[in-house]
């Protein structure tokens, strides 16, 4: 039997956290590198969801949508937007004087996988988020 070559290995690699941003960096500018491991980690449940569990199956998910995502990315937003998106979340992924803004790793990964699967299916992942964004806002207060 022949054995499989370096490349067959590689895609065939569970993802882990490193390998979700080895290949996402891959297509992407490092400048959407903002990100904690933690966070990155929480995109994995998701995947693991729509059984996308190989780096073989990201990254051809992510070279699918790459140009939709590029072009989301380049849209202008109104001066107010900016500015809000400023005082709110810090200076991560906001170009103030062209009024872009470039999303970090998950959001990558998150925006392809709606092109992908729909809005409505990934609708009940946007919920667990929010629901523990609100729990995190509470035990700071």
């Amino acid at each position: 039997m022949k054995r499989p070559n370096a490349r067959a290995r590689a895609d065939l690699a569970p993802l882990t956290v490193a390998t979700i941003r080895k290949v996402v960096l891959s297509m992407y500018h490092r400048r959407h590198d903002y990100w904690t491991d933690a966070d990155i980690a929480e995109l994995l449940p998701e995947l693991s969801a729509f059984n996308i569990t190989t780096v073989k199956q990201l990254r051809l998910l992510m070279k699918r949508h790459r140009r939709a995502l590029l072009r989301e990315e380049s849209t202008k937003m109104p001066r107010a937007q900016t500015l809000d998106l400023l005082a709110g979340g810090g200076w991560h992924g906001i170009d103030v004087h062209a009024n872009t803004s470039w999303f970090a790793i998950g959001g990558l990964v998150r925006i392809s996988m709606e092109h992908e699967f729909g809005f409505e299916t990934m609708l009940p992942f946007h919920e667990i988020r929010d629901a523990a964004m609100e729990l995190d806002a509470e035990a700071k207060t």
